[in-house]
């Protein structure tokens, strides 16, 4: 099957300059790279992509060491003047991600006119600022507008991120690489849980604000989208870049690949009737305003992966750590564990990190669907265990957010919930949290990927705030156990939905997703993606091949759909 993001790359290539299907000699005699060479760059170009991801962790993770400390839980420094309610340290918890989704819809529309690569570089400037104001910070307010800050820059960074790595991959690694993206958050997690237990909160600010400075210099390193650049009339720039990607080889080495590019390119950049009627000729409409792209978005074939994403999003937020992660150190607590909290919390971000890469070797031979599935039975069944304990050990009405002074009574049997929350932990990173972002890389067809990874992006951290601000009301009206059970019953539901909706997109080109989604008479539960056959792909390659030669002997062109080299 195909080894590059849209069509089959052997290292070689294929017949790219006529109508015919067999090799052509200046491909034939392209050389032969190794699979280490071809790989390493793509390794390199998403490892920088990740420190933004590692930044964004951290900005995640940062209420749960600050909450404590303000409130006077634990870590608490001598000299700290600031102190949270219950209802400020709820604010403070989710304020970040009503934010999100401001900067994720500003991300989806932005990106398309800066591109994947400043639009990374760019990010970076609030997360900067943000930090600092959090070291520096003399009354909650600074606070909440650093978190506000935070929130912006985290939303803003998804378009870019899940764009940049999707297009730069090819299909036998980009699940792989897409699922290192997990790993980068929960490393930025385990930094910051373990910081705020062997330092203060102002300390771990000031620390965490080297991370978007050092990836601001990453990013300038690494090469734009080479579709993006196609889509911008870059032809010579678009070929440089995949060149790049591809092991830093000559034009020939990608000449099969880069062809294909241009082709689904070119289909990309058709109205909707021109590709509807699938016809091998250029489309002769003008391009897409941003209120055309906002409209297809309710097409069908848009509106399936955005309803099957969503509704995975909304069932791994209500899986149950998302909404107690600013409180764990204070649920641990109530629960009695017989291991530190702090220390448990740090626990949690190590196993989530380990969880992540056993998600990024596994996806590869397992795949996202099955990945899924394990994930989310193993999360809602360690929530209804831990409802379970707590309705048979602990008192009734018991919450985390009272100060617990004696847990002597459930302490000798502590370990019980101290495995379950581990247990959820490491299983909801291995596939709840990962596996719907992977998703989003591949889902939506390219000419409205940018837009539609924004506004997904931006509902989903609105369910996020929702998630998280809620939790102290709904512990509140339900008490610890209550709520707990509440996300295994919803981690029960979400199960099922994984199973009868959602496809395997493991080895498939991004191309043979955007057709399953957009063939209308498909059934939801019919979750097969077909392969294309490699004699179509070499046929439609030198279709494309033709029509470009054709449109080079004339004169006069202006069409935007083709690229200046072409015209």
């Amino acid at each position: 099957m195909g080894k590059t993001a849209y069509t089959i790359n052997n290292g070689t290539g294929n017949g790219t300059n006529e109508a015919e299907s067999k090799p052509s000699r200046a491909a034939t005699e392209a050389p032969k790279v190794s699979t280490f060479r071809r790989i390493l760059p793509q390794i390199l170009a998403s490892t920088a992509k990740n420190f933004l991801l590692l930044d964004l962790g951290m900005a995640v993770a940062f209420p749960t060491i600050v909450i404590p400390a303000l409130r006077g839980i634990k870590n608490r420094a001598p000299d700290e003047f600031l102190h949270f309610s219950p209802q400020q340290a709820s604010w403070f918890g989710s304020i970040a991600y009503i934010c999100q989704p401001v900067g994720s819809v500003l991300s989806g529309i932005i990106l398309e006119p800066l591109g994947r690569k400043r639009s990374m570089i760019l990010v970076n400037i609030p997360h900067i600022v943000g930090w600092f104001m959090l070291h520096y910070a003399g009354s909650l307010e600074e606070m909440y507008t650093a978190a506000i800050l935070l929130g912006l820059g985290v939303g803003f960074m998804e378009a870019p991120i899940v764009t940049y790595v999707g297009e730069i991959c090819q299909p036998s690694i980009r699940g792989i690489l897409t699922s290192c993206a997990g790993v980068a958050v929960m490393l930025g997690f385990f930094t910051v849980y373990l910081l705020g237990t062997v330092t203060t909160w102002r300390t771990t600010a000031a620390i965490c604000a080297s991370i978007p400075i050092a990836t601001m210099v990453a990013i300038c390193f690494v090469p734009e989208t080479p579709m993006w650049l196609l889509s911008k009339d870059r032809a010579d720039d678009a070929q440089k870049s995949l060149q790049w990607l591809r092991g830093w080889v000559s034009p020939k080495a990608v000449e099969q690949e880069f062809q294909e590019m241009k082709r689904y390119s070119l289909n990309a950049a058709k109205c909707a009737a021109c590709q509807k009627a699938d016809v091998a000729t250029t489309c002769q409409h003008p391009r897409l305003t941003e209120w055309m792209k906002l409209k297809e978005l309710m097409r069908k074939r848009n509106l399936r992966p955005f309803v099957l994403v969503m509704l995975f999003f909304v069932f791994g937020q209500l899986s149950g750590l998302t909404g107690m992660r600013p409180y764990l150190v204070q649920i641990f607590q109530a629960y009695g564990v017989p291991l530190d909290a702090n220390w448990a919390t740090v626990s949690t971000g190590l196993l989530g990190l380990m969880a992540n890469i056993v998600c990024m070797v596994s996806i590869k031979f397992v795949g996202k669907r099955r990945l899924a599935i394990t994930s989310m039975t193993v999360t809602a069944l360690s929530c209804l265990c831990l409802a379970i304990y707590a309705f048979n050990a602990l008192p009734a009405g018991w919450t985390s957010f009272d100060v617990h002074t004696d847990t002597s009574h459930v302490s000798s049997k502590g370990y019980i919930p101290m495995v379950l929350f581990f247990m959820l932990a490491f299983f909801t990173s291995v596939g709840v949290l990962p596996v719907p972002w992977i998703l989003l890389s591949e889902v939506f067809p390219f000419r409205n990927r940018s837009l539609a990874c924004g506004i997904t992006a931006a509902l989903h951290y609105v369910m996020s705030f929702v998630t998280t601000k809620t939790y102290f009301n709904l512990e509140s009206a339900l008490s610890l156990p209550g709520v707990i059970l509440f996300y295994g019953v919803m981690g029960l539901i979400g199960l099922c939905f994984v199973y009868f909706f959602l496809p395997e997109t493991e080895k498939r080109t991004l191309e043979d997703i955007e057709l399953y989604f957009s063939d209308n008479k498909r059934k939801l539960t019919d979750i097969y993606i077909p392969r294309r056959q490699k004699v179509d792909v070499e046929q439609r390659v030198a279709v494309v091949s033709t029509l470009a030669a054709k449109e080079k002997e004339k004169q006069g062109i202006d069409n935007t759909a083709f690229t200046e080299s072409d015209k």
